[in-house]
């Protein structure tokens, strides 16, 4: 039991120091993500300027809602217009 609650604590630490690194990189943050089907979903993006944006991609794991992303000035459409910033993932 010990080794396991040592093992949560130090996911919930690095969690946490990860989380601060992480929450000032991009320009945008994913507001909500509807699967529209099993490879392409709908994502709705908050631009830092204010702007809301709609999407249609294919799906990323690290563009989760909550997420920072990158999103191109000129929104054509296109996937390459939203670069997710990929999250080092224990597995």
């Amino acid at each position: 039991m010990k080794k396991f609650s040592l093992a949560v604590l130090a996911t919930v630490a690095l969690a946490a120091c990860t989380q601060d690194f992480y929450s000032d990189k991009g320009n945008a943050t994913v507001l909500s993500s509807k699967d529209l089907s099993k490879d392409v979903v709908e994502l709705t993006v908050r631009k830092d300027n204010g702007e809301v944006v709609t999407m249609t991609r294919e799906y990323d794991s690290h563009a989760a809602v909550g997420a920072r992303v990158n999103v191109s000035d000129n929104y054509e459409h296109k996937d390459p217009d939203l670069k997710t910033i990929h999250r080092y993932e224990f597995k």
